[in-house]
């Protein structure tokens, strides 16, 4: 037996041990360009992260968190559902292919911790589209994890949207599961608790800022100064204990008040509406952070904060659905290219984010409207460039939004340039375009020059390439016909 002093002072060990493991990031690949995951594993582990989400199992991304002993929870898309809700052999193949093939049995593999069954796939925007699906593909990952011995170290889980809880009146107490899906919450609850695995749901304080008119933003960002909420005799100080609570009340209203809850997405976009900055992101980070950290729980959970939560996200995704709102490509911390945005830290006290190191460019050349052209019809052609490329930072209330015409003309045509690799003829825009070696940037606006990866040769010149290594061929096969 310890003595109560040692006692104490392990006990506040493992604690703030607990508390700093308890907090991860989400980490997508939705990207045009994307940082090589070598190198985002890097940009993970200089900054201390000791847990990741991801929404897929790239074979390229688990290879690089092989040996990094960063705690992975896989994802299974919600193209896959159909086929794992009536296969229990393709659920097995699933498992083999991503979790048993990877997984570290205290070696140098991947530490796997849950599985993740769709990507929110009760999104209200979905409809009933994978509804039917959700909790038969997970009893047979769940099955196929038991048979392949893996039953008792990987939990099976289910991300749920932000919407799928709902309170009419704005108090928790009168949170509730959306009426379409309180049969399905049961059931997905009933598994969920029978496998002790706990409940995975997002909590989004800026989509409720945009969409409640009496949350302030002052609320949102855990300032102190905020207008309380109040419900009964509970007083709330923050909208994250807001929805929480909301959550918290769903849960006991279909029997499951005590189940663990993790918070999949969290986060603060940086760009793409009004605010949506870097300055508020940070407020906002480390309001949250030491809400965590203070481990004082909520009014109906107190001294019971998520047992984890989930950053969202690490760095900008060019390519995600904007459905919902041009912002969805800013959730990141780090920019596309693993760059900070601002001052924070993921539970390692004082110490600030860290770089990607050695990041690889694509040539510093940008494309620009020709000043010297005709330009009646160039808004034309922006908006066609902006329809395959992300122009989301000229929305309004974005970095770009405040940069005049031309200028705006030549943020678009850059970002379809960037796009497509920096081919010459993808800055044409019927001669409006032109190449320049002078950063074009203003202010706040940043006009970027893409990452370079393995698909950056442009087709063209691959093509050209394959024609110069054939007709060599030719030659050479021509000059051994001539030698016999």
């Amino acid at each position: 037996m310890y003595p109560f002093p040692v006692f104490l002072f392990l006990t506040i060990l493992c604690l703030l041990g607990s508390t700093a493991d308890a907090i991860g990031v989400n980490w997508g690949t939705m990207s045009s360009h994307p940082l090589p995951p070598p190198k985002v594993v890097e940009l993970l582990k200089s900054n201390e992260v000791s847990k990741v989400k991801l929404f897929d199992a790239d074979p390229l991304v688990l290879q690089a968190l092989s040996g990094s002993n960063i705690v992975v929870t896989l994802g299974i898309p919600n193209s896959m559902l159909k086929t794992l809700n009536s296969s229990r052999k393709a659920a097995e193949s699933w498992v083999h292919d991503n979790v048993t093939r990877y997984f570290s049995h205290g070696g140098a593999g991947v530490r796997i911790e849950y599985v993740a069954v769709g990507d929110e796939p009760f999104l209200q925007s979905y409809g009933d589209q994978f509804d039917p699906f959700v909790i038969g593909a997970a009893m047979n990952i769940q099955a196929a994890l038991t048979k392949a011995n893996l039953g008792g170290e990987v939990k099976v889980v289910v991300p749920c949207s932000f919407d799928t809880f709902v309170s009419e009146s704005g108090r928790p107490s009168k949170g509730h599961f959306r009426t379409d899906l309180n049969k399905t919450m049961i059931e997905l609850l009933t598994f969920l608790s029978k496998h002790h695995s706990p409940l995975f749901v997002t909590i989004s304080p800026f989509i409720s800022f945009q969409q409640n008119k009496n949350i302030s933003l002052d609320f949102s960002l855990f300032k102190e100064n905020a207008r309380h909420h109040n419900d009964s005799h509970r007083t709330y100080k923050n909208s994250f204990d807001l929805s929480y609570d909301t959550v918290v009340s769903a849960l006991s209203k279909i029997g499951f008040p005590e189940i663990d809850i993790v918070v999949a997405r969290i986060g603060w976009p940086t760009d793409g509406a009004a605010n949506a900055t870097s300055s508020i992101a940070e407020t906002f980070m480390k309001g949250l952070i030491d809400h965590l950290h203070s481990k004082t729980g909520t009014p109906l959970r107190r001294r019971n904060p998520p047992i984890e939560t989930f950053m969202f996200s690490l760095l900008d995704e060019d390519h995600r659905s904007i459905t919902s709102g041009n912002f969805e490509r800013h959730w990141g911390v780090f920019t596309f290219d693993g760059q900070a945005k601002y001052h924070f830290n993921f539970g390692q006290g004082t110490k600030n984010l860290v770089n990607a190191q050695f990041v690889e460019y694509l040539a510093p050349k940008w494309c620009v409207v020709n000043n010297n052209k005709d330009l009646s019809n160039a808004s034309a052609s922006a908006l066609e460039a902006c329809s395959t490329s992300d122009c989301t930072a000229l929305s309004p209330g974005g970095s770009c939004s405040n940069i005049s015409w031309p200028s705006n003309i030549s943020y678009a045509f850059n970002s379809y340039y960037q796009q497509n690799d920096q081919r010459a003829d993808s800055c044409d825009f019927g001669g409006l375009g032109l190449i320049t070696t002078v950063d074009p940037s203003v202010d706040t606006c940043r006009f970027f020059v893409e990452l370079q990866t393995s698909h950056s040769t442009s087709a063209h010149e691959a093509y050209i390439f394959l024609r110069i290594i054939l007709l060599l061929a030719c030659l050479f096969s021509c000059l051994l016909g001539f030698t016999w």
